[in-house]
């Protein structure tokens, strides 16, 4: 018998007749008809027994069902399960991301993602890239995100969104017409500057920007975005950020922010271990991310 028969057979079992079975699979009364003649044919024997609109089980067919109840309770667990991964509540969603994106477009990517599946569980985390790549690598994690390019045998990275960097500075510190015009690597010359970690995948392409500049020093360097901006915000001085973090929600009027003469794109990369791919509900956060970015 196919799974097909079985459940056919099972809910004409259960409800007596070949229309209850149609309306408990939610198929029409004629497939139900087909679908039992194909299994009598494919057995050799009669199931049921036509008797005043009622289908009634034969020998064979009590004899059967003792056989197919492990099966039936095993489908039924299949279905339960079935409903629970498409809800995401199977087992939290854990997802370890870099401070930049953290800070910026994930909470609301996390909004939207809530609508969708508000009976799942999320659990957030905040770290580095060489932390989120031995989370994933140890179970401890299911999906990660971070601009830093990955390239363990083990983990598969697929790029999500793409930003670029940017220039942040106080309020006040460019005129206003200066601020959709690209900065140049030597308008920072004897400016303060908040530099970014060069060990920072993002902090060497801004070290890389700068290397044919002189009169660009900082005496204070940080290794997240976030905190630059933080600095920036209290008037330290002008830091390159990346996008995200440059047009955070809700917080534009507390710095200002101008394009950088730089062709550098930096991608947000999703980041899985091979054998594990992201479930529905981690499929779709990457699919609020996207809106959340634009």
């Amino acid at each position: 018998m196919r799974l097909r028969h079985i459940e056919v057979f099972s809910a004409i079992i259960s409800t007596g007749s070949a229309a209850g079975a149609a309306k408990l699979l939610h198929i029409s009364q004629p497939a139900v008809s087909k679908i039992l003649k194909h299994a009598e044919q494919s057995l050799g024997f009669a199931l049921f027994i036509r008797d005043k609109g009622k289908l009634v089980p034969t020998p064979e067919a009590l004899r059967l069902r003792q056989e197919l109840e492990p099966l039936e309770d095993q489908l039924r667990r299949i279905r339960r399960l079935s409903t629970t991964l498409a809800q995401g509540a199977v087992r939290p969603l854990r997802v370890a991301v870099t401070p930049a994106i953290a800070y910026s477009v994930l909470p609301r990517a996390i909004a939207s993602w809530r609508k969708a599946f508000p009976h799942a569980q999320c659990e957030l985390a905040v770290a580095q890239t060489r932390e989120i790549e031995h989370a994933l690598l140890l179970g401890e994690t299911e999906l990660g995100l971070t601009m830093r390019p990955i390239s363990h045998p083990n983990l598969v990275a697929t790029p999500v969104l793409d930003c670029h960097l940017c220039a942040i500075a106080p309020l006040g510190w460019w005129p206003e017409d200066m601020l959709n015009r690209p900065l140049q690597p030597e308008e920072l010359a004897n400016t303060p500057f908040v530099l970014i970690d060069a060990d920072d995948f993002p902090g060497a392409l801004v070290a890389d920007w700068l290397v044919d500049t002189t009169g660009v020093a900082s005496n204070i360097s940080v290794q997240t975005y976030p905190l630059a901006r933080a600095l920036v915000e209290n008037r330290v001085g002008v830091a390159l950020v990346d996008s995200l973090t440059a047009q955070r929600t809700g917080d534009q009027r507390t710095v200002q922010i101008r394009p950088v003469a730089s062709d550098q794109t930096l991608h947000v990369h999703a980041v899985t271990e091979r054998s594990r791919p992201p479930l529905k509900p981690g499929e779709r956060l990457l699919q609020s991310l996207r809106e959340a970015a634009r």
